[in-house]
């Protein structure tokens, strides 16, 4: 097997463990040179129209082989630059700077026509960002665990300082120890899944971490969530300490054609930890155009 860079950064035990859950998910690990960045992404085969998947902040695209090995369709799920392995570049950070990397990704991967988008936390202010800029391509929109932006209602303040440093990349300890109280739901009292969801991270650099927070300080989509055309899936738990289930709502309402669905128990990671039901719930919809029960 040829050795993937950006796993080098990692232990040789992790770097293991990612192999084999890349392999176990049957994904195909592809690199794109985009400007002065080497891009990492990952493609699933499926069928049907591709899904771009959109990560949380920091995040490597191996915290989303859960829920990718239970969806039907093509799915596209990239390193952002300095997460995973993806290299890091000095760039002025904005979800459009961000939405154009991920394009030129799914570009670069074949897919050229239409797509449905989804967004997870931070990747959700991205998906909504594709979906406003690609109305031409984007067919499908799916919400989870997200919000508007940096206008939205707060979650608890606790679970913002502590999501806040990268300490939760970089220590499983600190994940064991904390985790209940940033996450929620299936997270509660379940520090060994805490542990077990840390053994595939891969720490983001310093400077894509800032980016991402900077990023995000300056996105809001309440100004012109009215003018999305394309059918919407809201996802929520209804207990996420980072992400207060009212912006859910919010989402839900101000997108024309959106439906929403509250996870009960759910936490912030629900769509991990309950891969094989978010997974089923995505499918149905897209497949359905957009009808849920």
């Amino acid at each position: 097997m040829v050795e993937q860079p950006g796993l080098l950064r990692v232990s040789p035990s992790r770097r293991a463990r990612l192999l084999e859950a890349q392999q176990a998910a049957n994904i195909d690990i592809r690199h794109a040179q985009i400007g002065c960045a080497r891009i990492r992404y990952a493609v699933k085969a499926g069928v049907g129209e591709p899904l771009l998947l959109c990560n949380g902040i920091g995040a490597n695209l191996e915290l989303m082989l859960p829920l990718l090995k239970y969806l039907k369709r093509p799915v596209v799920v990239l390193d952002l630059p300095g997460t995973g392995g993806s290299e890091s570049t000095l760039f002025w950070p904005s979800l459009r700077r961000y939405s154009r990397f991920a394009m030129e990704v799914l570009d670069h991967a074949g897919y050229t026509g239409r797509f449905a988008v989804a967004g997870v936390s931070w990747g959700g202010g991205l998906a909504q960002q594709i979906a406003r800029h690609q109305h031409k391509r984007v067919s499908h929109l799916i919400l989870m665990a997200t919000s508007p932006g940096i206008i939205m209602l707060p979650g608890r303040i606790s679970a913002i300082r502590r999501m806040a440093t990268p300490q939760r990349y970089l220590s499983r300890g600190y994940m064991a120890k904390n985790a209940s109280a940033i996450y929620g739901g299936e997270l509660l009292n379940s520090p060994h899944k805490a542990v077990e969801h840390a053994r595939f991270i891969m720490p983001p650099t310093g400077l894509a971490y800032i980016q991402q927070l900077l990023a995000m300080w300056g996105f809001s989509s309440l100004p012109w969530l009215h003018r999305l055309r394309c059918p919407a899936l809201v996802i929520c738990g209804d207990d996420d300490p980072l992400i207060h289930i009212g912006n859910a709502h919010l989402l839900a309402k101000l997108i024309p054609n959106a439906k929403l669905h509250v996870m009960h128990g759910g936490g912030h990671l629900f769509m991990t930890m309950r891969s094989e039901e978010t997974a089923a719930l995505l499918n149905k919809w897209v497949e359905s155009a957009g009808v849920i029960d």
